[in-house]
């Protein structure tokens, strides 16, 4: 068998970087492969067990050169409050505290990229051992809650690097009862992280993390991608005070005219006993806000509820919130929802919507003169579209009788006929194109399937 040549392996790896199995296999071709396929193979561990890292430390005790190799670490805290863990897994001390995680932990010099989950009030240990990543360029916050707000600052001190930060679901509670905002946007560290990439999560809900980004922690001159979560709430829900509205104005005068790309995952919501409403929706709409974001290049809107039926609705908030703005550099407009189709009347019940031309108007305005692409990335569910087009026929299985009683549920009666086949993302692909003739001319339309997830 000849060798393949070394140049060619970098030059391979370059496009199955993403493919660890793969990269695993091409470690048995040759010496070549084994040795060039390392950085890729261990760039990325994950830990949720103390156990886990027994068979870590052994094999970097064989190899230490391998732990250099380790830039992506992934926690799991695991440690859910009041559940008992215990009761599904075996028993074993906070990860961050046993012996065996900070055996490996300072065997990994080079972590740049951190992502924490499901952390319930650390402990000063288990803050202590993440703040050993001093190096660290990217971090994830998913599912922590902290005891007190010098718990969160502690973290944050050592990573001068920081150039990524995300977060979802974050709580700081207060042990005193005093105001948490405060705390956190008075704190000032030595060096400002100097972030490029920000995600957050619904500042309706935590307000004090935009309090302590406009502090003097941060340095937010140099952001360019921003995403920005705004969930649903029952209009019985107490309103924002007007200090924390303050506090998201400033944030966004604040960096608005540096944002490239901003993600808005938008929350919708259709339910027949509650009415919700999405606050902060319905205050940039109000404040025009988008107007701040002046060298925008890249709009990215997804719907985040994977629940309810509708959230191709969520295109007439779209409209509304770009209908009094003018963005003169943006690009590209990407959009992922969800069209629901369990009958023949679904699709042309959409067709029929007005939004369609209005969005159609609006983005062939002079408000968006270089807009180039419209990017709709389409679901398309129909879980229910055998049952309403044939009926259902329920028999009870636990009777011999021929004539035991059954449940038969005809099928459903429509305006449209019934075509063979449910509708694909194609066929609503047909159906958005006629409906917006103006960019679809201009060659603006494109589409994609999309599998829908929360975030």
């Amino acid at each position: 068998m000849t060798p393949i040549p070394p140049e060619l392996v970098l030059e391979v790896l370059t496009y199955i970087c993403g493919c660890r199995d793969d990269l695993r296999a091409c470690c048995l071709v040759c010496r070549a492969w084994r040795q060039l396929a390392q950085p890729f193979v261990f760039s990325e561990l994950s830990l949720s067990l103390e156990s886990h890292c027994l068979p870590w430390n052994r094999k970097f005790a064989i190899y230490p050169h391998l732990a250099q190799y380790v830039t992506r670490l992934n926690i799991w805290g695991g440690n859910w409050g009041k559940i008992d863990s215990a009761s599904f897994v075996e028993v074993q001390p906070p990860l961050l505290e046993g012996p065996a995680i900070l055996k490996l932990v300072r065997q990994l010099p080079n972590i740049k990229y951190l992502k924490i989950y499901d952390f319930f009030l650390p402990s000063e240990r288990e803050i202590e051992i993440l703040c050993h990543f001093t190096r660290l360029e990217w971090l994830e916050m998913h599912d922590v809650i902290f005891s007190q707000p010098t718990d969160l600052l502690d973290l944050m001190s050592q990573s001068v690097n920081l150039r990524g930060l995300h977060i979802t679901d974050m709580e700081v509670r207060s042990p005193t009862g005093e105001p948490i905002g405060p705390s956190l946007h008075n704190h000032v560290d030595a060096v400002p992280k100097r972030l490029r990439n920000l995600k957050l999560p619904d500042p309706t809900e935590s307000p004090y993390i935009v309090s302590w980004l406009l502090g003097g922690a941060f340095d937010l001159g140099d952001l360019i991608d921003l995403t920005l979560s705004w969930a649903s709430f029952q209009t019985k829900r107490d309103l924002m005070g007007p200090q924390s509205f303050s506090y998201i104005d400033s944030f966004v005068n604040s960096v608005g005219a540096g944002i490239k790309r901003l993600r808005l995952n938008i929350e919708t919501w259709e339910h027949t006993s509650e009415v919700h409403v999405n606050y902060m929706l319905e205050h940039f709409i109000s404040k025009r806000a988008l107007s701040s974001f002046i060298a925008l290049d890249t709009l990215d809107i997804h719907s985040i509820n994977r629940y309810i039926n509708n959230d191709a609705g969520c295109l007439v908030d779209i409209e509304r919130l770009l209908h009094h703005v003018t963005l003169p550099n943006l690009r590209k407009i990407c959009i992922t929802t969800r069209f629901t189709l369990n009958t023949a009347d679904d699709l042309p019940s959409y067709k029929e919507l007005p939004f369609w031309a209005s969005l159609d108007r609006l983005l062939a305005s002079s408000q968006f003169p270089s807009l180039q692409q419209l990017l709709l990335f389409i679901e398309v569910k129909n879980i229910h579209w055998d049952a309403h087009k044939f009926g259902l026929r329920f028999e009870d299985s636990d009777s011999d009788d021929e004539d035991s009683l059954s449940v038969v549920i005809p099928p459903l009666v429509t305006r449209h006929p019934w075509p063979e086949h449910p509708p694909t993302v194609d066929d609503v692909a047909a159906m958005i194109t006629e409906q917006m003739p103006t960019l679809a001319s201009q060659g603006c339309l494109l589409f994609r399937p999309a599998k829908m997830g929360r975030f």
